[in-house]
């Protein structure tokens, strides 16, 4: 008993050598297996290709059956353009040369972190049936295929393996993430591309408030395109309008989104917050929908096309701006270099406000021309205030101050206050004040009603030292006391007031 159990002893000692040792490999190699792909020390260059030397770049998804494919063009300076084949290929649209570049560029440099096998034991990597097989055809007629398989375990790589050769390397899982695209991911970001002065007209409606505008294209007497409504408001249109259509003309797509008629609610597009149609001076029309703020950005379309896209709220600022914002906020406002004559009339009291001012000269120049009722309007106060500038911006600044389209205006007893300007072209043109009630007044501009409204401050408030709050008729009769009371120039107004 004692030699057989002496025996055993040895033996059951010796089998848990061995299999301490099996298990040590084992945790040893699957350790450093984890190290090697997780540290990334060492990148080793496993493929890669100048976008130059390539003739053409496939890549088939597994998944959906897509194959991406882009033709690349270079020239004798090493310019390379690219060309999107894919069978997805929309021949109506236009592709980005950019982002195609940047495409073939991902998918054609490749850096391993680690080689974790050169057995060739594919499945264990998913690359028996990689996910992306990418085909990359050189200018010299050679061809290399790169296989995409699984995830690491930590997802923060991938397997990848060359054809043809048994090595398997981990690489950074973004070309993984990245492979996956479709034909909506090259469409170029410029949607639209649309001179302003190629329009004639623009049309901008809004559902949530009922908002509805039309617009002409025109170009002021100082030679600048701009923006003038005939519906419902009839009046010049502001700054904040302009900008608002110049990002739209010249629309810079965020991202396209695939959206399909069952979820366009989703993306508040079954029934667009905006909509915007543009004619051009060639006849050509184009019709753009929004839908209402989502999260910070506007979901959008343009009709005909079967792409939908997205961008920032901060690229179509002024979508949801009020209308009287939208509109230039003074009844006629004007350069001075621009104006002969200003005529006033307020009951049975007229004025005549005449200028000769030169382009780039102001209105207080040496050597130009002002009068009122035909005599020299150049007086100032002590600190150089020009009491003939205090009369010009009474007219050109009258603020609107409210907008009613539907007002029933009676003109039958005539205008209570009208200005008549007479610009340098030798055009006439009418501003009539009617009463609304007791504190403003309805606008005529040649005899139609403008869609908007005046406070009587406008017209008639005395600002007394204040000379940045006269109405334009107090500015007038300031302007008429400053000429009779003024001592070589200077009107001391403190004294009158």
């Amino acid at each position: 008993m004692k030699s057989v159990k002496n025996l055993i002893v040895p033996a059951i000692i010796l089998v848990a050598l061995v299999i301490s040792a099996v298990v040590y490999f084992a945790v040893d190699k699957y350790k450093s297996t984890q190290v090697s792909e997780s540290t990334g020390a060492g990148m080793i260059d496993v493929v890669y290709y100048n976008p130059a030397d390539i003739s053409n770049l496939s890549v088939y998804d597994r998944d959906s059956g897509h194959t991406i494919s882009i033709k690349c063009t270079s020239d004798s300076a090493g310019n390379t353009s690219y060309e999107y084949q894919g069978d997805d290929k929309d021949t109506a649209e236009s592709y980005s040369q950019s982002k195609l570049g940047s495409y073939v560029y991902l998918m054609s440099s490749f850096s391993g972190y680690a080689k974790v096998s050169s057995s060739g034991n594919f499945a264990d990597y998913g690359l028996d049936n990689p996910a992306f097989v990418i085909t990359i055809n050189a200018v010299n007629g050679t061809s290399t295929t790169i296989n995409l398989g699984n995830r690491t375990p930590d997802a923060k790589n991938c397997y990848l393996n060359v054809s043809g050769s048994p090595d398997i390397y981990t690489v950074a899982a973004v070309k993984l993430d990245s492979a996956s695209v479709t034909a909506l991911s090259f469409l170029d970001s410029k949607a639209l591309n649309i001179n302003i002065a190629d329009l004639k007209s623009v049309h901008f409606d809004r559902k949530n408030d009922s908002l509805s505008l039309d617009a002409n294209v025109i170009v002021t007497a100082s030679g600048i395109t701009d923006f003038e409504f005939y519906k419902p408001i009839k009046h010049k249109a502001s700054q904040y309008f302009y900008t608002l259509i110049n990002s739209v003309v010249s629309l810079e797509i965020n991202e396209y989104v695939a959206v399909s008629g069952d979820n366009l609610a989703a993306y508040g597009l079954d029934n667009p917050n905006f909509h915007f149609i543009l004619t051009q001076n060639s006849g050509d029309k184009t019709e753009l929908y929004f839908s209402k703020n989502i999260n910070g950005v506007y979901y959008g379309y343009i009709s005909g096309s079967d792409y939908y896209f997205l961008v920032n709220e901060r690229q179509l600022d002024g979508l949801e701006l009020k209308d009287n914002v939208l509109i230039d906020p003074y009844v006629c406002y004007c350069y001075v270099k621009d104006i002969s004559t200003i005529t006033g009339v307020y009951g049975d009291q007229t004025f005549k406000f005449e200028l000769d001012v030169p382009e780039g000269k102001s209105i207080t120049s040496e050597g130009v021309f002002v009068t009122l009722d035909g005599r020299n309007a150049q007086i100032s106060d002590y600190s150089g205030r020009s009491y003939c500038s205090i009369l010009f911006e009474s007219i050109a600044c009258i603020n609107i101050g409210g907008i009613e389209t539907d007002a029933n205006v009676n003109m039958a007893s005539g205008p209570v206050l009208s200005l008549i300007f007479l610009d340098k072209s030798y055009v006439t043109t009418t501003y009539d004040f009617y009463t609304r009630d007791s504190d403003s007044f309805y606008v005529c501009k040649d005899g139609e009603y403008m869609g908007f409204y005046v406070y009587s401050r406008e017209l008639f408030n005395d600002g007394g030292t204040d000379t940045y709050s006269y109405g334009c008729w107090k500015a007038y009769e300031l302007l008429n006391e400053a000429i009779s009371g003024n001592v070589n120039g200077i009107y001391d107004m403190s004294k009158e007031v």
